[in-house]
C-alpha cells in the first residue's frame, strides 16, 4: 500500500510541475511577443492549454505567476554564487552571482529586449530588481553578523545594507538596458569584469565607512 502511494504521489507531482512548467513556458513566450501588463490570465491559459481552475489551484494570478516564475532564476543565482565562493562563505563574494545573471540575459536576449526598461515591463523590471536587492541583502546581513538568519529582510533596511542593495540591482538593470539596447559587443564574462571592478571598490568603501 505503500508503494502504491508513493507512486501516486510522484505521478501527481510529475503533473503538478508539467502544469507549472506549461504556464511559466507560455508566460514568457508571451512576454516576447506581447509586453506583460498586455497579458490576461486567459492568454496564457490559451497557450499553454491549462484550464482556468487549475491555473487558480497553483497561482493567485498573472503577477503571483511572475513573482514564482523567478524563483528558478534565484536558484539558479544562488547556486552558481555558491559554485564561485568553492566552500567559502558567500558572503566573501558579494557579487558572486553577477556573471550568472550576465549570462543568464546573454542566453534570454528576446525576452530581456522585450521587458528590460520598457513601459510594457515595467512590473517585471520591479521584481528583478526586487530578486537582485534581495540576493545583495542576503550578503549585507551576513557581513553584518544579523542575529538570527543569515538573511533578514529587516537588515535590508539598513542605510548601509540596503543602500548597497539598491545601489547594485538599479545598476545591474540599467547596464543589462544599455548592453542589450545598444547591441554593446562586449561577452558577459567583459561586462561583468567591468561591472566588478566599478562596484566592489565601493562596496568596500561604504562597509568601511
Amino acid at each position: 500500500m505503500e508503494r502504491a502511494d508513493r507512486q501516486a504521489e510522484e505521478k501527481t507531482g510529475k503533473r503538478v510541475e508539467r502544469t507549472r512548467r506549461a504556464l511559466r513556458g507560455a508566460l514568457l513566450e508571451l512576454m516576447v511577443e506581447h509586453g506583460y501588463e498586455e497579458l490576461s490570465v486567459q492568454q496564457i491559459l490559451d497557450r499553454s492549454g491549462v484550464g482556468r481552475a487549475t491555473f487558480y489551484l497553483h497561482y493567485r494570478g498573472k503577477d503571483d505567476l511572475l513573482r514564482r516564475s523567478l524563483d528558478g532564476l534565484r536558484q539558479h543565482l544562488v547556486t552558481e554564487w555558491r559554485a564561485k565562493a568553492g566552500g567559502r562563505p558567500a558572503l566573501e563574494l558579494p557579487l558572486g552571482f553577477s556573471l550568472a545573471f550576465f549570462h543568464h540575459v546573454d542566453s534570454h536576449r528576446r525576452l530581456y529586449r522585450a521587458i528590460v526598461g520598457r513601459e510594457s515591463g515595467a512590473i517585471v523590471d520591479r521584481e528583478m530588481r526586487r530578486l537582485l536587492v534581495d540576493l545583495m541583502c542576503e550578503a549585507g546581513a551576513a557581513q553584518a553578523k544579523v542575529p538570527g538568519k543569515a538573511f533578514s529582510k529587516a537588515a535590508c533596511m539598513g542605510a548601509g545594507v540596503g543602500f548597497a542593495a539598491q545601489y547594485v540591482a538599479g545598476a545591474l538593470m540599467s547596464i543589462v538596458a544599455w548592453w542589450l539596447d545598444r547591441n554593446i559587443r562586449l561577452s558577459a564574462e567583459e561586462l561583468d569584469g567591468l561591472f566588478c571592478k566599478m562596484t566592489l571598490p565601493a562596496l568596500k568603501a561604504l562597509r568601511n565607512g
